[in-house]
């Protein structure tokens, strides 16, 4: 199978560099797919699971933030707010965050303080779901 270089960042760190057989970023109408010699394109990723798979059949999985993909010369960019790794996760600050999310939820006063509690409470689902499934399985594929 072919390969492609492929880059994820966040704002504070490299999370992948390296090749990849296929790379799913979660985007606003449901989950773009890469592989070898894809079309060139740009999308905006939304809060959600990206799946990298690696040349050796392992997969890396990140909860993922905001951000970009772009796909151009065989090569997957991927700029983040935040990226982490469902074992890194500390569920119980998820579940404050979580917790935290659905009451100022409940308070917003305005369209923009409820789509910002709405944005938190997804990527502390997101995180829990993730961390949950690494608990139990300890090998996401």
């Amino acid at each position: 199978m072919n390969e492609f270089q492929c880059i994820i960042a966040s704002s504070d760190k490299i999370f992948y560099d390296g090749p990849c057989l296929s790379l799913v970023v979660p985007a606003w109408d449901g989950e773009y797919a890469f592989m070898a010699k894809h079309q060139e394109c740009v999308a905006a990723v939304s809060i959600g699971t990206l799946r990298v798979k690696k040349p050796d059949g392992s997969v890396v999985l990140g909860v993922c933030g905001l951000g970009l993909v772009c796909f151009e010369k065989n090569r997957a960019v991927v700029l983040v707010d935040t990226i982490e790794r469902p074992e890194d996760i500390d569920e119980v600050q998820a579940r404050r965050a979580k917790e935290q999310a659905e009451e100022e939820l409940k308070e917003a006063k305005s369209q923009q303080e409820y789509n910002a509690s709405q944005a938190a409470l997804a990527r502390a689902i997101y995180r829990l779901s993730a961390r949950g499934k690494y608990v139990h399985d300890q090998k996401l594929r």
